[in-house]
């Protein structure tokens, strides 16, 4: 089973309650991507924002952060169910990984475009998924870098059983593609959330639409 994953980009909190509010009824997963503005230069909402809205919904939390420790924390009391950090910024990777897991909380690896599979040998093992992104990180409508569909296989030869995520630029031929390769995770904000072509009488239809548009183009694919 392949998940599709709605991810949010938010940088006031009336726009993170009106897209989260949007996505909610259609998902069981939701992806809330936060950027300090360093490691990428957009600069998005923090924890405060996120942990004002309850929800039975699965949170994923990625943070596109330099400094990790200084972000790790406020983010473990808004119990997500599973938290992503760069393995570019990762000092202490495996301090992080007991850390978060102390917390009963799913923690996993982020890999920006040009960073190779081979930086995730010596953690793969030990991490519940591994997210590659395929857009450069902090700016969502960017087009998908094809390159990564090879650094999925890659990481499926590590590990057959690894839960591997890609985010950026997924929509319908795509999300196949990904699939067939062994993804396991699809992240998609731009297509489920600012699409246009798709047609709704409500926001919520199209968001629907566009999530359902998305299961159809990776049915039956065995991961």
């Amino acid at each position: 089973m392949v998940d599709i994953i709605p991810a949010i980009l938010s940088t006031t909190r009336e726009d993170y309650h009106r897209r989260f509010k949007a996505v909610e009824p259609y998902t069981e997963w939701v992806q809330i991507d936060i950027v300090d503005g360093k490691f990428a230069n957009s600069k998005t909402i923090g924890a405060d924002t996120v942990t004002s809205i309850r929800t039975a919904k699965k949170l994923e939390i990625q943070l596109m952060v330099n400094f990790i420790e200084d972000w790790i924390d406020p983010f473990v009391k808004a119990k997500p169910a599973r938290i992503i950090v760069p393995v570019e910024s990762a000092r202490d990777a495996i301090g992080l990984i007991n850390h978060v897991r102390r917390h009963k909380i799913q923690i996993g690896f982020s890999l920006n475009p040009h960073t190779p599979a081979s930086s995730m040998q010596h953690l793969i093992d030990k991490v519940d998924s591994v997210l590659l992104l395929s857009v450069n990180p902090g700016y969502q409508g960017q087009h998908f870098v094809y390159g990564i569909l090879q650094k999925i296989k890659d990481l499926r030869a590590m590990r057959s059983d690894a839960y591997i995520e890609v985010d950026g630029g997924v929509q319908p031929g795509i999300a196949r593609k990904c699939a067939e390769a062994g993804a396991r995770g699809l992240i998609a904000g731009s297509f489920i959330l600012k699409n246009d072509e798709i047609e709704g009488e409500t926001y919520g239809d199209k968001i629907k639409k566009a999530i359902d548009l998305l299961k159809a183009d990776v049915e039956g694919v065995n991961v």
